[in-house]
């Protein structure tokens, strides 16, 4: 009898477990993620790669990539959109990927976040909204604080894109690939409202990052 009940206790345990990890999404968990794309009759250049009842997993497709030979690879960019449905928000990051045309019109993508010990592939991502429009801008930092060299400290920075005097910045225990995207979300309501009265004011995230990294507008 009480080799039964603790079997049913370890039972609930396990399926605790399993529900806590199916409703938390986190950058990490498209480490060696593979998907695969026909490029005849993808029309669309968003992609739906991951979704259940809390959160969708976008890739954002680049054609350029269609023009490999069969037969080879490269390495390159694959930008991922991580998307809450209780914030209604995602974070656009960019992390590592590489493309193999692998036989006529199929292409397959095999993703990683790039990370290395406390340091991301690409410190700037952005929030979008419901639309995918730019919402937020976000910078993940690494670094030691000033005068003091022997000490690092993780955090992140979210900045109003339309006025980018309105900051927040938010202490992390490592790096932030492995935050659940709704802790980080939460963060938004801690973002000034109120418009600054400064003329000029610095993205955090840097100007080339914004060239290179990010579209200017998701095109569906």
């Amino acid at each position: 009898m009480e080799l039964k009940q603790l079997n049913k206790i370890i039972t609930l345990v396990v399926f605790t477990i399993s529900v806590n990890a199916f409703s938390q999404l986190k950058m990490i968990d498209i480490e060696n993620k593979k998907i695969s794309v026909n490029s005849k009759t993808q029309k669309q250049n968003l992609i739906k790669i991951s979704d259940n009842n809390n959160y969708s997993i976008y890739y954002i497709l680049n054609r350029g990539d269609f023009h490999l030979k069969k037969g080879l690879g490269t390495n390159g960019i694959a930008k991922i959109i991580f998307f809450s449905k209780k914030y209604n928000k995602g974070i656009l990051a960019n992390f590592e990927q590489m493309v193999f045309h692998t036989k006529t019109n199929i292409y397959n993508f095999s993703l990683r976040t790039g990370s290395h010990d406390n340091y991301m592939f690409v410190p700037s991502m952005i929030i979008v909204d419901k639309d995918f429009n730019y919402e937020y801008l976000m910078m993940y930092s690494y670094i030691h604080p000033p005068y003091d060299m022997n000490t690092y400290k993780s955090s992140i920075s979210i900045q109003d894109n339309i006025n980018r005097c309105n900051i927040v910045h938010i202490d992390l225990k490592g790096n932030a690939v492995y935050e659940n995207i709704d802790d980080i979300l939460s963060n938004i309501s801690k973002v000034p409202k109120e418009k600054s009265s400064e003329k000029e004011c610095n993205s955090v995230i840097y100007d080339i990052d914004l060239k290179d990294f990010f579209p200017e507008k998701i095109i569906k």
